[in-house]
């Protein structure tokens, strides 16, 4: 772990500048931050109390340890999300939506059918669409 803040009024813990807020910030009443920089730190009073230098973050471990929990919750979540969102853009009406001809180009096609006599089977926009639905089928 390079860095830690902890701010307790907050519940606010960051490691490595990965913040959340967690419900078990138990500190001192008069303890305002504890702050680490990797090699070194502080603790930081409310009370008018000067800082305090500390030289290890051990007296932390069960904060840094829920913080570690939480942030494997969160990119687990976040996974999970990236999952969801492949499994949807792999359904088979978003890879029709993305294979349709744009509206204007559809109606385009539409116009240029109906002109020319081919409002069944025969027509373009048709043949078009019966494409991107061979293509992409429901499942």
């Amino acid at each position: 772990m390079a860095t830690l803040t902890i701010i307790k009024d907050d519940k606010f813990v960051a490691v490595d500048g990965i913040g959340f807020e967690l419900d078990a910030v138990n500190l001192a009443t008069n303890v305002h931050a504890v702050q680490w920089d990797g090699s070194s730190g502080w603790i930081e009073y409310n009370d008018g109390t000067a800082n305090e230098s500390i030289d290890n973050i051990d007296a932390y471990s069960t904060i840094t340890n829920d913080h570690a929990t939480k942030k494997a919750e969160h990119d687990a979540a976040v996974a999970q999300a990236a999952t969801d969102q492949a499994a949807l853009d792999n359904q088979y009406d978003q890879k029709r939506l993305g294979a349709y001809a744009s509206y204007g180009d559809q109606l385009d096609q539409l116009y240029h059918d109906m002109t020319a006599g081919k409002l069944d089977t025969t027509g373009e926009w048709h043949k078009s669409i019966k494409a991107v639905k061979d293509a992409h089928p429901k499942p």
